[in-house]
């Protein structure tokens, strides 16, 4: 991802705000009004539900595209039936790409019933329509041929394929990524708040701005390429058989920290991080002749979600797959990381094939950063828990 293409955009963003400001501004619209209409509980569940999406049409009906037709169709026959989609795709309890394929799923079974032969166009994009109007703060509005667009022209080192649902989990990433940078330019946050009306939604969040700024990219703004360098740079690699933990001891002393805006940071850095690893993986196959193997490097921690021990799918010299868990920060070495259980147990598993890439002293401006490697089990640095899990209950 080359930032200095995306800070080059928003600068065209901001220039050509006037083009831009009210050709969208029906998204806003249309989030209000779902917000001010929608009820679960509605005794005329099709009649709630057709005045929730009054103002979504351009979202959802649109040249040969009309899932809101048919979903109306749909609910007004079994309105039941659809509330329960409705119900078990908004709980966020739920691992999202489960959700997503159990509506589609399901809601073919009820459309083939009761329009034999016709298409329902209950897609990931109609879907993440209704997940964006009711959790706008959540969630990006979505079209796979804006995301393909926009990746190729900010050098996304992930190649969207139409119908893929690891498109949704690297879509959201790349927004979340996007909008850090579009919030800290305080002129386009003034002229956007000054564009909303009354009948607006106010975005808090700043998910729907990041979705008309992308947008924008595809449809209105160009970028001079000559004038953009190469975003990518890896400074120093090292490569380690063996790591100790630099020993701590358990401080009583009280710390009044801010949990939420630590985490959010984290996890946005952590994703630059993972982006570079992928990148310079990239980098490295297409050096020793492995050009064949390029688009086949994955970014687990996205695509299928947390929980795998691992964030990238990689290939060796020899082209034997490799995990690869990445460890980003912007200070030194020696700054502390956190190793997951299921990271500790997956290295112990799969030994040689597991790979620690520590991202440091992490520029995420020049793209550039130290990277030291270690391969095998984390046992030998997994020595300081910190964190139990308990589920107890009375002898």
């Amino acid at each position: 991802m080359n930032i200095a293409k995306i800070k080059y955009y928003i600068t065209q963003y901001q220039h050509d705000f006037e083009k831009v400001r009210n050709q969208e501004i029906y998204k806003w619209k249309a989030v209000k009004c779902f917000q001010d209409n929608w009820d679960i509980d509605s005794p005329d569940f099709a009649k709630m539900l057709d005045k929730s999406l009054d103002l979504a049409k351009n979202l959802l009906d649109s040249g040969q595209y009309f899932p809101k037709r048919m979903l109306i169709g749909n609910a007004s026959i079994n309105p039941n039936e659809i509330k329960g989609l409705f119900v078990d795709l908004f709980d966020e309890e739920h691992d999202l790409k489960g959700r997503i394929e159990e509506f589609e799923r399901r809601f073919s079974v009820i459309n083939s019933k009761n329009f034999p032969n016709k298409n329902d166009y209950q897609d990931h994009r109609a879907i993440l329509v209704y997940l964006s109007l009711r959790f706008p703060e959540r969630y990006y509005l979505y079209k796979f041929s804006m995301f393909k667009e926009f990746a190729a022209k900010i050098d996304y080192d992930y190649l969207p394929i139409k119908g893929r649902i690891e498109n949704i989990g690297q879509y959201q990433v790349l927004c979340e990524l996007i909008k850090h940078e579009l919030v800290n330019d305080q002129e386009v946050l003034k002229l956007h708040k000054n564009r909303l009306s009354q009948d607006c939604y106010f975005d808090e969040s700043f998910k729907i701005l990041t979705q008309d700024f992308i947008y924008a990219v595809v449809n209105y703004l160009e970028i001079d390429n000559s004038k953009i360098t190469k975003n990518f740079r890896v400074d120093k690699v090292s490569f380690n058989n063996g790591i100790t933990n630099i020993k701590s001891e358990i401080s009583f002393k009280g710390r009044i920290t801010n949990y939420l805006d630590n985490e959010r940071e984290n996890k946005r850095l952590g994703d630059l991080g993972e982006k570079w690893v992928i990148q310079k993986e990239k980098e490295k196959l297409k050096s020793i002749g492995l050009d064949n193997l390029v688009d086949l490097v994955r970014h687990v921690a996205v695509e299928d979600g947390d929980g795998t021990g691992y964030d990238i799918e990689s290939f060796d010299n020899n082209k034997a797959k490799i995990y690869i868990e990445v460890k980003t920060t912007k200070g030194d070495l020696s700054q502390t990381f956190y190793v997951t259980r299921n990271e500790l147990e997956r290295s112990k598993i799969e030994k040689d094939k597991f790979y620690l890439y520590r991202v440091y002293n992490f520029n995420e401006n020049t793209n550039a950063a130290d990277l030291d490697i270690f391969k095998g089990s984390l046992e030998s640095i997994c020595d300081f828990p910190i964190q139990f899990k308990v589920r107890y209950k009375h002898k």
